[in-house]
C-alpha cells in the first residue's frame, strides 16, 4: 500500500514562501518573518494583512503546522534525551568502575610473604577498570579522569549534586508554585486573613474577612 503525506510534510516549491513557513514555525512574528523573506512594506499593517492574508492558503498554513509539529516533536526528544542523560549521572554507581584482582602479599619490605605451607601468600585488592573496558554509556558518566602514582587512571565522574539540582529545576520540583504553596501551609490563620485582605487591596475588591472560617464547628450538645 501506498503511503499517504501529511498534509504539510512537503517542502513548497516556492522558496520563498518554505522560508516564511520555516520562520514562522521557528515562533518568528508575521510582521517580521514577511520581511525577513524579503516582501519589502514600509508599514507594519500592511506587512501583517498580507501575512495574514498569505497565511490563510491551504499549502501556507498545513506547511507551518507540520513544521511546528516536527519542531516540538523534536524539542520533547532532545528534553527526554536530557533527562535520561541526568537520571544516568544520578543514579551512577562507582564499583561500576573498579575491579577487584588478587596480588601477591608483601611485607613491609616489599618483600613476598608465604603460607605457613610455603606458597606463595594473595590478597584481593582493588583497581580502576581500563577504561577501553567499559561499556560507551558507562564512559559517558566519567567528567575527568585523573593519574595515580602507578599510572592508573582514576574516574571522576559528574557530580551527583549538580545532576539532582538539574533534574529538579527541569521537573519543576521544589519550584516557585510549590514554594508559595509550601509558605502559604505554614502561615497562622491571621496571617493567611491579612494576606488575603491585601491581595483583594490591590485588586480593588471590597471583601469582609473575619475567623469564623478558621473556627472549628460547634458540636450539638
Amino acid at each position: 500500500m501506498l503511503a499517504i503525506a501529511s498534509p504539510g510534510s512537503r517542502a513548497l516549491k516556492n522558496a520563498k514562501y518554505e522560508r516564511y513557513c520555516r520562520l514562522r514555525a521557528s515562533a518568528q512574528p508575521r510582521i517580521q518573518a514577511y520581511r525577513e523573506v524579503g516582501w519589502g512594506s514600509r508599514e507594519d499593517n500592511v506587512a501583517y494583512i498580507n501575512s495574514c492574508r498569505l497565511e490563510r492558503r491551504p499549502e501556507i498554513r498545513d506547511r507551518i503546522g507540520y513544521l511546528t509539529r516536527q519542531a516540538e516533536e523534536l524539542i520533547a526528544e532532545k528534553r527526554q534525551r536530557i533527562e535520561e542523560r541526568l537520571w544516568a549521572i544520578h543514579e551512577a554507581n562507582i564499583q561500576d568502575f573498579f575491579e577487584t584482582y588478587s596480588t601477591i602479599k608483601r611485607d613491609h619490605t616489599g618483600q613476598p610473604e608465604r603460607t605457613d605451607e610455603g606458597g606463595l601468600s594473595t590478597e584481593m585488592r582493588v583497581r580502576p577498570k581500563l577504561l577501553t573496558d567499559l561499556s560507551p554509556e558507562t564512559a559517558k558518566l566519567i567528567e575527568d579522569a585523573t593519574v595515580d602514582s602507578k599510572g592508573r587512571l582514576i574516574p571522576k565522574l559528574f557530580s551527583k549534586t549538580w545532576a539532582n539540582a538539574e533534574l529538579r529545576k527541569m521537573l519543576n520540583i521544589g519550584g516557585q508554585k510549590e514554594r508559595e504553596q509550601t509558605d502559604l501551609s505554614q502561615l497562622s490563620d491571621a496571617e493567611l486573613i491579612q494576606r488575603l485582605a491585601d491581595q483583594a487591596k490591590e485588586l480593588g475588591i471590597d471583601i469582609d474577612l473575619n475567623y469564623s472560617f478558621a473556627q472549628p464547628k460547634k458540636t450539638d450538645e
